[in-house]
Parts: structure tokens; sequence; C-alpha cells
């Protein structure tokens, strides 16, 4: 059989055919998205009007030290759910997505109880590392509990694509985290009416989500059993054996910046950090966050049902999602006497930060956008490359304090780590989309059936 070469003068012609045969299909994700991204864009837009007023009432030390609270929430929430929660949108029937849910409606509560009782157990030394208090211990706790239960909710509307509902609750939590830290920082600036803030904003966001999901919460919590619970954990072993720990890696590999900075540089220079990639965030949030969250949801369905379908979503995606962060490129131009005019007097470096930044984030929108790695059942395959970034990040940081670098030049070496990271990882996901359309390819004609990728 004679195959039909595309040649590169007719590959724009052909690329144009195949999506405007597929137009209806990319119409209804795209307004997906923007449903999403439009409620998140509003937030957004008020958290970026308020962040002037948060930095005027808190100082780049309340930054530097809330940058490593945060940083301990995001390492240590992996193993608040065991990250069953990202098993909630792969079941066929919804009795067995029920029993997910039970499990990690159980398994937060209870991995929150343990990390509350170690968090006492290991605070004094915490305490000469990172200037963690007792009061903090608590406040982490809630916030990983709330936060976590907050992850649940969410993963159960993605799996019914109720991304309306999903946009609401990305509103109330991005609105009450900042009205929370304002209110909070009115009374007290520091970094734990930062850190309540952030848990005020995902209970609000929470409680939504679960009136939301009140039928089948209900019904999860009167069918919990335990042989139920056992089998459930069973079946989907592979979050908590290989996902939670690639995650924690993750946690790690993003997140120790704002451990070792401290160290090096001091609270105020990692608040000057925290600040410039706060900023940075907020677009990144705007639309990564709910081209994620669709693309999971049709990701779960596509790989069986139309697996040439899920490749072109993958090129469709990445496309926009490098196309809107092009005007964020202005922000190398931009200088730092911009931020010092926005965001208060003390704030000068974070702009010169931000000009470096940007360039990993541009790169890191489009590779975390449209990771789905999970989703394929290559869950194995992220703790290779959580450790690939983690061994770049950790070398950068190294590199700052062998040469003595600057911390410019430290942001600068952390920059490049990410930007290497990331583009492996938009490589390893293009890789699982083009074997998952093989393997598809190969069932068809009777030669090799489709593996269960939760199995």
């Amino acid at each position: 059989m004679m195959r039909r070469i595309i040649t590169p003068t007719k590959m724009p012609a052909r690329l144009l055919e195949v999506f405007r045969g597929n137009g209806a299909f990319f119409g209804r994700v795209s307004g997906d998205v923007m449903r999403i991204s439009g409620a998140i864009g509003l937030a957004q837009i008020l958290a970026f009007a308020a962040a002037p007023l948060l930095t005027r009432l808190y100082g780049p030390e309340a930054f530097g030290h809330f940058a490593v609270l945060g940083a301990l929430v995001n390492i240590l929430l992996p193993l608040i759910s065991l990250r069953y929660n990202w098993a909630l949108p792969l079941p066929r029937d919804d009795v067995t997505a029920r029993e997910i849910l039970a499990l990690c409606l159980v398994v937060t509560a209870a991995s929150s109880a343990v990390v509350a009782a170690l968090g006492m157990a290991a605070q004094q030394a915490l305490a000469g590392w990172i200037a963690v208090t007792m009061t903090d211990i608590w406040l982490l706790t809630a916030a990983l509990l709330i936060t976590g239960l907050h992850e649940v909710m969410t993963g159960w509307l993605v799996r019914h694509q109720m991304f309306q509902q999903v946009a609401g609750v990305r509103f109330i939590t991005l609105l009450g985290v900042v009205a929370g830290q304002i209110g909070f920082g009115a009374i007290n600036p520091d970094a734990s009416s930062l850190l309540m803030g952030l848990i005020g904003g995902y209970l609000l966001g929470f409680i939504r989500a679960a009136y939301q999901c009140r039928d089948a919460l209900q019904e999860s919590v009167r069918g919990i059993e335990l042989g139920r619970l056992c089998r459930a954990a069973l079946e989907y072993r592979r979050f908590p054996l290989l996902t939670t720990p690639s995650s924690i890696v993750s946690g790690i590999s993003s997140q120790v910046p704002n451990l070792v900075l401290p160290s090096l540089y001091g609270m105020g220079m990692t608040g000057q950090w925290s600040l410039a990639q706060r900023v940075l965030w907020q677009p990144t949030a705007f639309i990564g966050q709910a081209v994620s969250q669709v693309f999971w949801g049709n990701a779960a369905r596509l790989q069986w049902e139309n697996p040439k379908r899920l490749w072109l979503l993958f090129v469709f995606f990445n496309a926009g999602l490098l196309a809107v962060m092009v005007p964020a490129v202005v922000v190398l131009w931009l200088p730092g006497d911009l931020f010092v005019w926005i965001f208060g007097p003390n704030w000068g470096q974070a702009g010169q930060f931000a000009a470096i930044i940007v360039l990993s984030s541009f790169v890191g929108l489009a590779a975390h956008g449209t990771e789905s790695l999970h989703v394929y059942g290559l869950n194995h395959w992220m703790p290779g490359w959580e450790t690939f970034r983690l061994v770049l990040v950790g070398g950068g940081l190294g590199l700052a304090w062998w040469l003595d670098l600057s911390a410019m030049g430290c942001v600068a070496a952390l920059s490049l780590a990410n930007i290497v990271a990331d583009s492996s990882l938009l490589a390893l996901n293009a890789v699982a989309i083009r074997r998952i359309r093989a393997r598809a390819g190969r069932s068809d004609t009777g030669r090799m059936p489709v593996a269960n990728p939760t199995r």
C-alpha cells in the first residue's frame, strides 16, 4: 500500500484541513476552557488588583516566610489523598467512582491527623532550620486538610465534565484567598495571616464544590465499607505507589528554592522571589489551570474512543498556550522601577527576577497544561522525570552556593533548569500519546488489544 507523502509546503494546509474536520470538537473544548478561564480570569484580575495592597500590608520577610510555609503545603499535599483523587475520572461507571470518592475522603482525614502528629514531633528541628512555630504546624495541618478535600471535590466535578461548576469553585477560592489575606493582614501582617487567608479561600471553594457534589458525596459517605475501600485502594494502587512519590519529588523540585533560598540569601530575597513567581503565576493560572482540567477530563475518554483526536487536542492546546504566553515576554523589557511603582518601594528586585523567570514560565505553561501521564497509565514515567528535574534544580542551587553567585545569577540558573525540565516533560507526553495512537491502530487490525491503564 502506498503512503501519501506530505511535504513541508503542504503541511500547513494539511493541518488546517484536519482542524477544520474537527471544528465542532475543538469548539466544544475551547468553550469549556473559556468557561473556566473566564471565571478564573476575573478572579485573577481582582487578585492582581489587590496585590499592591498586599505588598504594602506585608513586607518581603513575611512573603518569604509564607513562601516557606507554602512550599511545605505543596510538598506534603500528595500524601494527604495519596493521589487517589487523580483516579476519579477513570472508572467507566459511577459506582466504582463513588467508592474511590469515599476512599479519598477517608484517606484525606487520616493522613491529615498523621501529618499533624509528625509535625508536632518535628517542630523543634523545623524551627532551627526554617523558623516554623507550633502555630505554623497547626495552620499547615488545616491547610493540607482543606486543600486536600478541595482537590477531591474538584476531581469529581471534572469527572462529570461540570466545567462551569469548576469555574465557580475556582473563582470563589481565589477571591476568598485574597480577601482573607487582606483581612487578616489588616490585623496582623505576618506569614500566619497569609496562610490563614489561603485556608479561608480554599474552605469557601470546598464548601461550594461539596454542595455541587452533594448527592454523590452523601451516597459515598453512606456506602463506606472497609471491604469496598480496600478493593478500590488495591485496584488503583498505582496512584499511591507510583504517582504519590513522583508528586512528592515534583513538589520538592518545584519548592526547594523556597526552602533553600532563605539560607543562601535571607527571607527578604525569598520574598522578592516569591512575588516575582506570584505575578507570573497570574496569567499562567488564567488559562493554564482551565486547559489542564479540560484536557484531563477529555483525555481519560479520548484515549479509548478516539486516540487520533487526543493527539490533535494535544497539539491544539499546546499551540494555543504558547501563543497566549507570547505577550508575557514583554516583561523582559519592563524595568524593575515598574514593580516599585505598582507594588511599593520595597519590591524593585522582584521586577528584575520576573524578567528572567518569564522565560521558564513560557515553557512551563504548555508542559504542565497538557500533562496527563497518569491518565495514560504511565505513572511510572513521572518519578524519572521528577528526579531529573530535582537534579537540575538542585544543581542550579548547588552551583549558586559553590560559585557564590549573586541572587540574580541564582535565579538565572534556576530558570534554565526549569526550561530544560519542562521541555522534556512536553516531549514525554507527546511520546505517550503517539504510543496510544499506535496501539489503537494495531488493535483495529486485531493484532494487539489496548491494555487498561487503570489496573
